[in-house]
């Protein structure tokens, strides 16, 4: 743990926690476009710009990406800071005048107008990075990248045709600030249930439940799971509504922990009592209900 102030404030920060992730485990809000938990720091946006003193020197950083460090001094709304910001914002609504999160940012920073010498583009992406960056690092398909530089600069597919790496997640329309990238799901297609990417050009496949019929996923997105994590090629024959989670008999369970090693996922765990009294314990947020637990139990403890 470390000791830093923020805004006079005295707070304790994890070893490799940001600056960013600091202030809002300490309820102190800083304004960001860019920042994801499940992300890397990006510092894109440059709406979390604070003011940071160290060793006699201050300087104006991106709270995401300066690591907190015993002993600095963070200041989050000096007017220097604040004059930072509010061009930043301007520059925003003169690219996206249109965008409901762009102009709610002006709204609250007092900005009615961009400067009359900044042309309006009236564009909705905001060039965050949020998307190429999920594509990239979380779901590790890299069908989305930056495209040209400068004033031109644009989020798109390779060569600006269809994203054949583009398992058609949605991760990149969930993740969007500004909901630029459109996701459409068609249930009646001569070829059946079939999701649209429209800004990567792409269209798959659902996969319909087996039980239930409705589609619940796209095909590739379903087999790239199914072959990073070495799943059975019926895997995913159930929709998430239909499956019928494993039961476990703790008057019968043994303890062995078969059940536990031979989870392709490891939603079976031994809970742990002391002693021998050890039983087997399922975690529901993990179970896909494939029920290959069930055949391993030498006493038929699972059901």
């Amino acid at each position: 743990m470390v000791k830093m102030k923020i805004n006079g404030k005295v707070v304790k920060a994890e070893e490799g926690q940001s600056v960013l992730e600091t202030a809002k485990a300490n309820g102190i809000l800083i304004p960001t476009l860019c920042s994801q938990d499940a992300l890397k720091p990006y510092g894109a946006c440059r709406l979390c710009i604070v003011e940071i003193a160290k060793n006699g020197r201050t300087t104006v950083e991106t709270s995401c990406t300066y690591p907190a460090e015993e002993g600095l001094e963070v200041k989050t709304n000096t007017p220097r800071i604040l004059e930072g910001r509010k061009m930043v914002i301007a520059l925003l609504l003169a690219r996206c005048p249109s965008v409901p999160s762009i102009k709610k940012l002006a709204q609250e920073y007092g900005i009615k107008d961009c400067p009359p010498q900044i042309k309006k583009e009236n564009d909705e992406c905001i060039l965050c990075g949020l998307c190429v960056r999920a594509c990239n690092e979380v779901v590790k398909a890299g069908a989305i990248q930056f495209a040209k530089s400068g004033l031109y600069k644009i989020v798109d597919s390779p060569f600006h045709r269809t994203a054949e790496d583009c398992i058609a997640c949605g991760s990149c329309v969930f993740i969007c600030p500004t909901g630029v990238i459109k996701k459409k799901d068609e249930q009646e297609t001569p070829s059946g249930p079939k999701r649209l990417i429209e800004n990567w050009q792409v269209e798959h496949k659902l996969r319909e439940c087996k039980k239930c019929g409705n589609p619940f996923a796209p095909e590739p997105h379903l087999e790239k799971v199914r072959q990073e994590k070495n799943l059975p090629g019926e895997f995913f024959n159930l929709c998430q509504s239909c499956r019928q989670y494993p039961v476990v008999d703790e008057d019968k369970c043994l303890g062995c922990g078969g059940c536990m090693e031979n989870c392709p996922l490891g939603a079976m765990e031994l809970d742990d009592k002391g002693g021998y009294d050890k039983k087997a314990h399922l975690y529901p947020q993990n179970c896909t209900a494939c029920h290959s637990c069930e055949p391993i139990c030498p006493v038929q403890a699972i059901s």
